[in-house]
């Protein structure tokens, strides 16, 4: 009985949001590094949802031979309808950071990780009911303690443009 309950709690939330969730790709520029983000999301409830993110760095700082960085993310996401076609989407939740490091001109490599809480904000230009454009900020905190390496130069602040699909 409590299935078929929560079922149907589940199939009326569904059925009350615009849409079940929103997938997207984003470009992230931090202040040296180059991100690809993606990420899907479901709404739970109306304009309340859960976004799963993905961010992996595509250039490498100047002052490592090697640099890999990924982020995790699942944030707890509110939509904020506005008029003229935008919307405001704030989002918190908890980041996973993981990054390898290899010094020019060494064998040393560095590797760390890290779980940091998160928060975020997009501003979202729907250019009809199913793709939209957005730009955003996500603060990851201080995410990598790494000895011999000043990590005050590793980005923990991203800018994003991309595109969102509703589905």
């Amino acid at each position: 009985m409590k299935k078929i309950i929560i079922g149907c709690m589940l199939a009326g939330s569904l059925a009350i949001a615009g849409s079940v969730g929103q997938v997207g790709l984003g470009y992230s520029k931090g202040g040296n590094s180059n991100n690809i983000t993606a990420f899907g999301s479901l709404n739970v409830l109306s304009n309340i949802g859960l976004r799963l993110e993905y961010t992996k760095n595509i250039s490498e700082n100047p002052e490592f031979s090697t640099e890999d960085i990924s982020r995790y993310g699942l944030f707890a996401t509110y939509t904020l309808p506005l008029p003229a076609n935008f919307s405001v989407t704030p989002k918190i939740g908890l980041t996973k950071t993981d990054g390898t490091f290899q010094l020019i001109d060494t064998l040393q490599t560095v590797s760390n990780s890290s779980t940091e809480f998160t928060y975020g904000l997009e501003v979202n230009y729907h250019f009809n009911e199913k793709i939209s454009v957005f730009a955003g900020y996500t603060d990851y905190g201080n995410t990598l303690e790494l000895t011999n390496i000043d990590s005050s130069k590793l980005d923990s602040a991203h800018y994003t443009f991309g595109v969102k699909i509703d589905l």
